[in-house]
């Protein structure tokens, strides 16, 4: 890193030298104010240092850097910031800077970036190592291409990378694409405004692996041909906090994207604003929030105090997504009934795994009657969002009358009830039968009747147990013996099959209520 100096830029200017002198001495070069239009129409040729001097200092071929790197504010760069494969000596700290070209640093290993309140066409930093942080803190960026205005591309910063109230823009490609991204510290993006282009979406972290937090509160992500923010198998040791964030996508695989990812402390989504001309907004399928999410109704439902489906509702995937708590502040937990809501009327697919880790929420905080609320609600929604699953139209028919009867197998004291009243119905036909009169008979009398001229009519009682004896399966009364239907009888025959028709109805009930209790019939999902 002691180069011979003959080996680098030998005209240097007045203000080249100076950039050199400050870079040995660890001083600050200031060149003016910050700078952070573009160089065609802001910039001053007297502050111009040409970027090549920028890559010569940073190997050495202008003498030993201090420590403290190369600390520049104010100037204009012409040309390209060529850092590619550098391993550099230094780190270099450019704020307010306008620069004419992109910066590349491919492959590049630095101490520490700093780009803070900069203007430049470009970064391009895939498989950057750097040790400390890299920070574009403010910096305006308007790139162009696939690789994104800002490239990160398997980088890895062993710090913090800060993107913090900058404005990226990329007509032809994405704002920030940082597929596979590794950073020790924490990724702020607060504040920051990011336009892309294109399906694969604005802001591109998919596979990212980040230590610390991921804090985006009132980032601004927008996407008119494709999706906003693109995140699946995210990894995130800490917290997510997407408070305040406008993200504006077009895209039916969702404005924005947290497929698969893992959040290892809590996820915050309060006052967040998701739209997508195409559909579905936020995508959480498979998704794992360890702690707490927070989020309110009202983020996503356009009625918040309405108990029926939205009109426009805002559209989630929830299959399989898992969270330790839900909470709309610190200690102030989301109602049940409104995360329900949310998983039956803001989401495309009938799905059972929302309603599963809801129920296994409310198990654990010990609300049995909530999960028995919750457990019913998704087999209405199964019956009527995806009724093919459940079979051919008996099947459904079934299983609505399954729901009425027994609620699904959750409400037995419901089957009970219907059991009892089938019984005082089967006693009722009892003693209806005792009073329909035919020719001297009565459809309901006495055995030792039926062949005299006249019969002989049973008790109030008898006729009771005569219909709770022929409804009952399996409890005969032994009443039948004394009083019977007369067979002789126009009636009897009718009687009959409705006493059939009340003892299958009396079997069915009774292995519901059965059921019920015991949980031998298992609940389709």
């Amino acid at each position: 890193m002691t180069e011979d100096v003959s080996r680098g830029l030998a005209d240097l200017n007045d203000l080249e030298r100076a950039l050199v002198d400050a870079a040995r001495t660890g001083t600050s070069l200031t060149c003016g104010a910050a700078d952070s239009g573009e160089p065609g129409e802001t910039g001053d040729p007297s502050r111009s240092i040409r970027a090549q001097l920028l890559r010569e200092l940073v190997l050495g071929r202008h003498g030993p850097v201090d420590p403290r790197g190369i600390r520049l504010t104010g100037a204009r760069i012409t040309g390209v910031v060529d850092l590619d494969n550098v391993a550099a000596c230094a780190g270099m700290k450019l704020a307010g800077c306008s620069f004419e070209e992109r910066v590349t640093a491919w492959n590049a290993r630095l101490p520490w970036l700093d780009l803070t309140s900069s203007w430049l066409p470009g970064f391009r930093g895939n498989l950057i190592d750097v040790e400390a942080g890299l920070w574009l803190t403010g910096t305006v960026i308007v790139g162009s291409g696939s690789g994104g205005a800002v490239g990160l591309h398997s980088a890895r910063v062993r710090g913090s990378l800060d993107l913090s109230y900058a404005q990226v823009v990329n007509d032809s490609g994405p704002a920030v694409r940082a597929i596979g991204l590794e950073v020790t510290g924490s990724v702020f993006m607060s504040g920051a405004e990011l336009t892309g282009t294109g399906s694969p979406g604005a802001v591109q972290l998919f596979g990212a692996h980040i230590g610390g937090n991921l804090v985006m509160r009132s980032a601004k992500i927008t996407n008119r041909s494709g999706k906003a923010f693109v995140a699946g198998q995210l990894r995130v040791e800490g917290n997510l906090n997407c408070e305040g964030v406008e993200a504006s996508g077009d895209d039916f695989g969702g404005a924005v994207s947290l497929l698969g990812a893992h959040i290892g402390g809590d996820a915050y989504f309060r006052n967040t604003e998701i739209t997508n001309r195409a559909g579905l907004a936020l995508d959480l399928e498979h998704a794992h929030v360890v702690g707490k999410v927070f989020l309110l109704r009202s983020t996503l439902c356009s009625e918040p105090d309405g108990a029926g489906r939205c009109e426009d509702p805002t559209l989630v995937d929830l299959n399989g997504f898992e969270y330790g708590a839900l909470e709309s502040s610190p200690g102030q937990p989301v109602s049940w009934q409104d995360w329900l809501h949310i998983i039956r009327h803001h989401t495309k697919y009938y799905r059972p795994a929302p309603y599963q880790a809801l129920a296994s929420a409310e198990r654990g905080a010990g609300h049995d009657g909530n999960v028995r609320r919750i457990l019913i609600a998704q087999q209405k929604d199964l019956h009527q969002r995806a009724p093919d699953s459940l079979g051919n139209r008996s099947t459904r028919w079934f299983h609505w009358l399954w729901g009425a009867l027994a609620g699904y197998g959750y409400l037995a004291r419901r089957t009970a009830v219907a059991l009892f009243l089938a019984l005082i119905t089967a006693g009722g036909l009892g003693a209806w039968a005792g009073q329909v009169a035919e020719g001297g008979h009565h459809v309901g009398e006495r055995v030792s009747s039926f062949g005299s001229p006249v019969g002989l009519p049973c008790t109030t009682v008898e006729l009771v147990g005569l219909g709770l004896d022929r409804g009952l399966p399996l409890a005969p009364t032994g009443v039948r013996a004394r009083c019977d239907l007369n067979p002789d009888t126009n009636g009897a025959a009718a009687f009959t099959v409705a006493i059939w028709l009340l003892q299958a109805a009396i079997w069915g009930l009774a292995t519901l209520a059965l059921a019920g209790y015991t949980g031998l019939i298992r609940k389709p999902t």
